[in-house]
């Protein structure tokens, strides 16, 4: 595999993302479809506490560095510029997988795979607010890449390490985690003996590290939860108070899937529709284990979305959206190839380039204006304004996260009326107030 060929493809993915999720960047907290955790989890962050279940123990310490480190003005914005790199850097990575699955691909196909990917509606969404899926975005291509390798025997020590880091960082983890570590393990040379034991030990640390930023934060100004405790902490960890939002019985979810799937092609132009034909032919008859895993992880995220009821279960669909764009990123390149042998003329292939880069253009102006959340400081100003209403010392009773999540992060993070104390009426919600 020609690696100037990869990085070329890796670095223009990264350049034009980066570019653009800048420009279209929340500048403080915002909400993304219909949720405010921004809020909460820029809150959580500034005094290293624990979010809501299953915690984001690997998430918030990036966080905080960038809170610490980006010179912004604004704290959100500095995890919301966090966002836009590491989402960047994923749709590079998907590139790099693209090749590395298959090495025939060349630049300009992998590198529509990670444009795909990337500039989808709900990734660039989850690229300019403060939310944990870039990061998980990162960790998903980063296991394709070097799931690569490990299902010819190389690598297995940080592929294994890379699997437990994804499995930790939040449970769907497994839709990939599972299917990918099967492939592998139906290598030709899988771990024996020592090298097994030391594999194992690097998928279960990430876990542990995790239980153990729990644990160690349970009383943390805002923390969510009992995870001082161990039935506490399992529950956190497990996301048991989530598990009543989950309807798995196989009626309801069948009737919920077309909708699932239909949320999921728009998720692609519609003419790149038309490549998942041939690049799931190509992957299904050059790559077989891979097809099984990239099929395996669709049907999985859909089946979860589709029996998962609540706000926001489509920001899941980032998954799907990066199988499906490797598949259409194969698919272009075998069109391209059959196209361009009866277009024999370099002039007749130079104009259809350029009208698919001015199809892909205007792709990415329509989701671009739909997504941007440039200016919009709305959540700000509410919070703002029902603070003016409180007098010193006051309290304020919430019970809707739209309430409490903002109001958190002008009192706690902004230190805005820093005396006045929030108090969610839910149980499972932290109250947060006056500090000594």
């Amino acid at each position: 595999m020609d690696r100037r060929g990869t990085l070329l493809s890796a670095a223009l993915v990264a350049t034009v993302l980066g570019a653009l999720y800048a420009w279209t960047v929340a500048p403080t907290i915002a909400v993304l479809h219909n949720t405010v955790d921004s809020a909460e989890l820029v809150s959580v962050a500034a005094v290293l506490g624990v979010a809501h279940p299953t915690g984001e123990a690997i998430w918030l310490p990036l966080a905080r560095l960038a809170l610490e480190v980006v010179p912004a003005d604004e704290p959100a914005l500095r995890t919301n510029l966090l966002s836009v790199v590491l989402m960047a850097l994923a749709g590079a990575l998907v590139a790099v997988a693209a090749r590395r699955w298959r090495p025939e691909t060349p630049w300009w196909g992998a590198a529509v795979a990670g444009l795909l990917f990337g500039l989808a509606p709900v990734v660039w969404a989850q690229a300019i607010v403060t939310e944990v899926y870039a990061l998980q975005a990162v960790i998903a291509a980063l296991a394709l890449t070097l799931g690569a390798d490990a299902v010819e025997g190389r690598r297995w020590r940080p592929f294994a390490f890379v699997l437990g880091v994804l499995v930790a960082s939040h449970l769907t983890g497994l839709a990939l985690a599972a299917p990918l570590l099967m492939a592998a393990l139906a290598g030709p040379r899988r771990p024996q003996g020592r090298e097994a034991a030391w594999c194992l030990a690097l998928f279960v640390l990430p876990l542990l590290y995790c239980a153990g930023y729990l644990w160690l934060r349970a009383d943390a100004e805002i923390a969510w939860g009992d995870t001082g405790t161990l039935r506490g902490l399992l529950d956190h960890l497990g996301g048991a108070s989530y598990r009543k939002a989950v309807d798995l019985s196989p009626q309801d979810v069948l009737s919920a899937v077309p909708e699932t799937m239909r949320r999921a092609l728009r998720q692609l132009p519609p003419p790149a529709w038309l490549l998942l034909i041939p690049g799931t032919l190509a992957v299904v008859r050059t790559r077989g284990r891979l097809a099984l895993v990239l099929f395996a992880w669709v049907a999985a995220l859909v089946l979860f979305i589709s029996g998962y009821l609540v706000l926001g279960r489509e920001d899941y669909l980032q998954g799907t959206t990066m199988a499906l764009a490797l598949v259409a990123g194969w698919g272009a390149v075998d069109v391209w190839e059959w196209i361009a042998g009866r277009l024999p003329e370099r002039s007749a292939r130079a104009a259809l380039g350029l009208v698919v880069t001015g199809l892909f253009a205007v792709w990415a102006v329509w989701v671009g204006d739909d997504v941007s959340l440039r200016g919009d400081t709305t959540l700000v100003d509410e919070a703002r304004a029902r603070l003016a209403e409180v007098g010193d010392f006051g309290h304020i009773q919430t019970g809707r996260d739209r309430e409490t999540f903002p109001l958190w992060y002008v009192t706690t993070v902004l230190g805005e009326r820093a005396d006045v104390t929030i108090i969610d009426e839910r149980l499972n919600a932290p109250t947060v107030g006056p500090r000594p």
